[in-house]
């Protein structure tokens, strides 16, 4: 009986760090290397999500990952440099990969158009640092040594 009662606890906490674990991150990029985009806000099902003040030329600006299953639209509204306002939608098929993880990066072209590249996680668990990503940081305590 014990034996029982310890294989179900083991197998029930496999399943809850198994299914507690990030599945994936979207990261907003401005694609124009000279100028800056502004007041962006990104939209997963039509809930906000994140907003990001700036997003610098030719950076990317990361959300924290999530969990769970990926959103059927992604919904970016930002303005340009000139203060034009600019906004898109892309639907996701997630009935073709439900399984997917890894990122979803939503680039914003100099055209102001938005694309969408996914990134498969190589790796067996998803990272939650958002590597080259130095708006996620922003207003973090700094390190002497580390600009």
């Amino acid at each position: 009986m014990i034996r029982f009662f310890l294989l179900s606890l083991s197998l029930f906490l496999l399943s809850a760090c198994s299914t507690g674990r990030a599945k994936y991150q979207v990261n907003v990029g401005n694609g124009n290397p000279q100028l800056p985009v502004q007041d962006v806000q990104l939209l997963m099902d039509g809930k906000v999500q994140k907003e990001f003040k700036v997003i610098a030329p030719s950076k990317v600006a990361a959300t924290k990952s999530h969990k769970g299953d990926l959103p059927e639209t992604l919904t970016v509204a930002w303005k340009d440099a000139g203060g034009e306002a600019f906004q898109e939608t892309i639907r996701i098929d997630v009935t073709t990969r439900p399984d997917f993880t890894g990122m979803l990066v939503l680039d914003i072209t100099e055209s102001n158009k938005l694309t969408l590249t996914e990134v498969p996680s190589t790796a067996k668990d998803f990272s939650e640092i958002p590597w080259n990503v130095p708006e996620s940081w922003e207003g973090s305590v700094s390190i002497p040594g580390m600009e």
